[in-house]
């Protein structure tokens, strides 16, 4: 007498199905959060790219012992990372960088300049980032030290 042994690996289908329900109401579940959290990450990431922008001015005029600059355009929502040649003209230096949608700036520093010494000071100012759900976050710096703060 032989008995035939079943091969049992593998999963069936009624198995996947019940997993692809579960992940289908986790995604159900997931999609209307997304949509609340977007605008913060959004404004969060703009605070940093721009912070990281400017401690960038600050070292390069330091090390560069060139006088930099960020630009800010608030109509079009952009900035861009500047230089002063020995000309005495402001070239760029990278790309423009652009905010995120649904991000504005406010309140931009005098002229929408942040200016950069090569002694590591910087003019004064600050400058509000807003989402569309009116959540805030501001940037100012420090003119002695060139100091780049962000308050929540």
């Amino acid at each position: 007498m032989s008995m035939r042994k079943r091969n049992k690996k593998g999963i069936t289908l009624i198995e996947l199905v019940v997993v692809m329900i579960i992940i289908a109401i986790g995604a159900v579940l997931l999609v209307p959060n997304i949509g609340g959290w977007l605008p913060n990450y959004r404004l969060r990431s703009a605070t940093r790219d721009i912070v990281s922008t400017l401690r960038t001015a600050q070292m390069k005029a330091v090390s560069n012992n060139t006088e930099y600059q960020v630009f800010f355009n608030p109509g079009a929502g952009t900035y861009i990372l500047q230089y002063r040649d020995t000309g005495g003209n402001w070239v760029n230096e990278g790309a423009t960088q652009t905010l995120p949608s649904g991000i504005q700036i406010s309140a931009p520093f005098p002229g929408n300049i942040a200016h950069f010494n090569t002694n590591s000071t910087s003019s004064t100012g600050s400058i509000t980032l807003q989402n569309t759900k009116g959540a805030q976050k501001s940037i100012t710096l420090t003119t002695s030290t060139g100091r780049v703060k962000i308050i929540d």
